[in-house]
């Protein structure tokens, strides 16, 4: 059986400023496919990550990794390899006559597992060949060090969350369409609307009394009278019962 699951790695890049965002985020997006999201405020010209995602006696097989979306997908020279003995993959992009890889927030592949042990999926920093770990390099052909954190959480499909919870959109920033995640742990009356940068209501997406579980809903970039909106920042906020909770999220074209 197939797995849904909420998976969240943090990395801060120690070559920053202590107040700067830096982030490498590993998060569920359905079943069980698994989104890499870079956050940064430095351009970067190539980056790896070598990573073992489970025990080698586990059933779980990385049967897929695609850059459809994401911000590797115009690099000539990206590749994902994965050895499903050893139970590791290596996540490798680098920018040879294309534009650095910008600075913000974005994904950068998405894998998806497969297996009756997939709920044991964890992921952690390894050495595959001569690649150590994570590399994160910018067009100066500086390498930044990084912190890595753990906070995954492992959620199965059948299993009804325990708290409330609004997830960040993805893909994001986002060109056409974006899905959106939120969690009940309890019976509801949702409500999740986007606004505008002014705080004008742009879309109501939900609107209804809505059973406990995991839920996802898909926002197509288009207002209420089925219009596409323009580039730029909006705000999605769900009202759950006593719940309320609002994310940003980025629309570019």
């Amino acid at each position: 059986m197939r797995k849904t699951w909420v998976l969240i790695l943090a990395l801060a890049l120690l070559a920053l400023p202590a107040m700067a965002a830096n982030k490498v985020l590993v998060k569920s997006t359905v079943d069980a496919d698994v989104a890499f999201d870079l956050e940064t405020d430095q351009d970067l010209a190539g980056l790896a990550v070598a990573l073992k995602f489970a025990d080698k006696d586990d059933d779980v097989t990385l049967k897929a990794a695609s850059f459809v979306g994401t911000r590797l997908e115009g690099l000539k020279l990206k590749e994902a390899i994965i050895d499903n003995v050893e139970k590791t993959v290596v996540v490798f992009g680098i920018v040879l006559e294309e534009k650095p890889i910008a600075a913000g927030t974005g994904t950068l592949v998405i894998l998806t597992f497969e297996g009756k042990d997939v709920s044991k999926v964890k992921f952690t920093p390894t050495t595959v060949g001569k690649q150590e770990g994570i590399t994160l390099v910018t067009p100066a052909a500086k390498e930044i060090g990084y912190e890595f954190t753990d906070q995954s959480r492992i959620e199965g499909k059948g299993t009804l969350p325990q708290t409330y919870g609004l997830f960040q959109n993805f893909p994001n920033p986002f060109n056409a369409t974006t899905q959106i995640r939120y969690a009940l742990p309890e019976p509801a009356e949702v409500r999740l609307e986007v606004f505008n940068i002014l705080g004008q209501k742009v879309k109501t997406l939900v609107n209804e009394f809505q059973t406990a579980g995991n839920k996802q809903v898909v926002w197509e970039g288009r207002n209420e009278n089925g219009d596409v909106v323009s580039s730029g920042v909006y705000f999605y906020r769900i009202n759950a019962g006593k719940y309320n909770q609002v994310m940003k999220m980025s629309l570019l074209k």
